[in-house]
């Protein structure tokens, strides 16, 4: 399995899709190739096991309309398609279907599982709107038809996971509606994709049909149809019977019941999925309270009708109250292996070695003070520098090279792993982040709880201000008022110049007077008797923030060690905050 080079629209996405077909887990084919080895076996018996797993559905689905399609006929439901191919056949399909045993640790395959159970979820709810205000009709049709509507879900998670955990990012966490972040990422929509297969496979003629209707899942559409199932006078009289219309099609239960199951995926709180409801409730004619139960209800059918072992099925989901939680749509190590995925920049880096932290962009030289008086600006901005060592004395200010570790026991992350968590997170720019808030949040965990620093605070400087003020901290305990606390700057002020330039400043015995006297009165009983750091992080060629760090009450301080993963742990966070606020300015414009 190989993630493609870069399909560009949905007919580059069938080239590579068109050859491959979505695989059944190993565990049911052997419950079935056990079924048929039994004396007596019949087309029954291996019907209740078939219709359990909607990957056996579509398989058999597609094997029976081919058949069907040769004939120029088409079959109308899962019982007329196991029917259709008979013992003989279901027995040659059952042996050479395609099969994958699910790894617990990789997030594809459980994305893949998810998906399917999705629109398993939406065929489910369709089925059974069908049962209550048709009578049935056209119920195992279009159960099929709402069955395989998504396909192209399926598919990509499984060929294509890199893509889909990039769209997932868009949407959970930039807040980008699904049509655009699939067109984005993939230069079509994934409904595309489903059209252009569904043509291929003529595993349900209906589900063709629905996707081939040009009405995309997007907020003018469901506020249309919202409007007209609350009879809002707005509509006119061309738009509103264009709605009836499309109310009546035999395809449109289909399409509104993957609208619901997707949307209501991120929430049965959020505006698009009340929509929906609103307009369902239309459709059946009921009142809106017992639809809603009735939503319910068959969330329920579907998670017990089919489930995956340690897969968390989106019916399942929204049974539970509203939360923040979300599925893992992030690859793991184990997926790149799966899939032959280029190592990330922390995985290609060796266990034993320091991770290589790219140089900082450079930042303009047009402030007007340097951080210390004889450091000049091109030294400060160099593309390979790594950051100072300041002594800050009345004639000069010197650069040190960054410490090397040393075996001296003390040189020791609390927790190495979260360190690298943390630090690969920032260096992969951005994709874990929408918010620059979380960047430093995210950060200070890092710091404390991966390097093992004790005390830390993020400090502001307001533009023009002559005020600095603490926003938060971590670790200076209920008796210390610095968090939310405001220190008037002094006319040779620390602050001011850190807010000038970026620099990492480490206070050791040395250079320690000399710092105490550019620091506020008040800021100074906050700060410890031991070695401190103070760094300051830049983005969209501005101050951010300065960060205080110590290491107090521990025997041995601050360390050149800790001084250098500070060092790198913050620049790389920088990196990240300039990464997401640039993304933020394009958004914006």
């Amino acid at each position: 399995m190989t993630e493609p080079n870069n399909p560009q629209n949905a007919e580059q996405w069938y080239s590579f899709l068109s050859d491959k077909l979505p695989p059944v887990r190993l565990s049911m084919i052997k419950r079935l190739q056990g079924k048929l080895s039994e004396p007596g076996c019949s087309v029954i018996q291996l019907s209740k096991l078939i219709k359990s797993d909607p990957l056996l559905c579509f398989h058999v689905a597609l094997a029976a309309g081919t058949l069907h399609h040769e004939k120029q006929s088409e079959i109308t439901g899962i019982d007329h398609a196991i029917g259709s191919l008979g013992l003989h056949k279901l027995d040659e399909l059952i042996n050479s279907l395609p099969t994958t045993r699910l790894n617990p640790t990789s997030t594809a395959q459980k994305m893949y599982f998810r998906s399917v159970a999705n629109s398993h979820h939406a065929a489910t709810q369709v089925q059974q709107w069908l049962k209550q205000c048709r009578g049935g009709m056209f119920a195992e049709e279009s159960y099929l038809a709402a069955l395989f509507y998504s396909i192209g879900h399926w598919m990509l998670w499984y060929f294509a996971p890199l893509h889909m955990s990039k769209i997932q990012i868009m949407i959970r966490e930039k807040k980008a509606s699904p049509e655009l972040a699939e067109t984005r990422i993939l230069g079509c929509t994934i409904d595309g994709i489903s059209k252009r297969l569904l043509t291929h496979w003529p595993a349900s003629n209906l589900a063709r049909v629905t996707l081939e209707n040009s009405t995309p899942l997007n907020r003018q559409m469901i506020l249309q149809l919202h409007q007209r199932a609350l009879s809002d006078p707005r509509l006119d009289g061309d738009q509103l019977r264009q709605l009836n219309h499309l109310t009546q099609q035999k395809f449109f239960p289909v399409k509104l019941g993957n609208w619901l199951a997707l949307a209501a995926n991120y929430g049965w709180g959020n505006e698009a999925t009340l929509h929906l409801i609103d307009i369902i409730n239309d459709y059946l004619r009921a009142e809106l309270d017992h639809t809603t139960a009735f939503l319910h209800q068959n969330c329920v059918l579907a998670a017990r009708n089919y489930h995956v072992a340690g897969i968390l099925s989106p019916a399942t989901e929204m049974l539970m109250l509203d939360s923040e939680l979300a599925p893992n749509y992030r690859l793991t190590a184990v997926d790149r292996k799966l899939f032959n995925l280029p190592a990330t920049a922390q995985q290609q880096t060796a266990p034993a070695k320091a991770v290589n932290i790219p140089a900082a962009p450079t930042r303009p030289t047009d402030a007007p003070n340097s951080l210390a008086a004889n450091l000049s600006a091109d030294d400060i901005n160099k593309d390979n520098a790594d950051d100072f060592v300041i002594e800050i004395s009345d004639s000069a200010s010197e650069t040190s090279p960054p410490a090397a570790d040393t075996p001296n026991p003390a040189d020791d992350f609390i927790d190495k792993d979260t360190y690298r968590q943390y630090l690969q997170r920032f260096n992969e720019l951005g994709d874990y982040y929408s918010q620059g808030t979380q960047v430093l949040s995210d950060l200070l965990k890092g710091l404390v709880s991966g390097l093992g620093i004790k005390r830390a605070a993020l400090i502001i400087l307001p533009p023009k201000s002559k005020t600095i003020k603490v926003v938060k901290t971590a670790g200076f305990g209920g008796s210390h008022s610095l968090l939310n606390s405001t220190h008037a700057l002094g006319p040779k002020s620390l602050f001011s110049r850190l807010n000038e330039k970026p620099a990492c400043l480490l206070v050791n015995q040395s250079n320690r007077e000399q710092i105490k006297a550019m620091l506020p009165s008040t800021f100074i009983p906050y700060v410890s008797d031991q070695n401190y750091l103070m760094i300051s992080l830049f983005a969209s060629n501005r101050s951010v923030v300065i960060i205080y760090a110590d290491r107090d009450g521990t025997a041995e301080g601050v360390q050149d060690f800790h001084h250098q993963k500070f060092k790198d742990l913050c620049r790389s966070a920088g990196r990240c905050l300039d990464h997401v606020y640039k993304l933020r300015a394009g958004a914006n414009k």
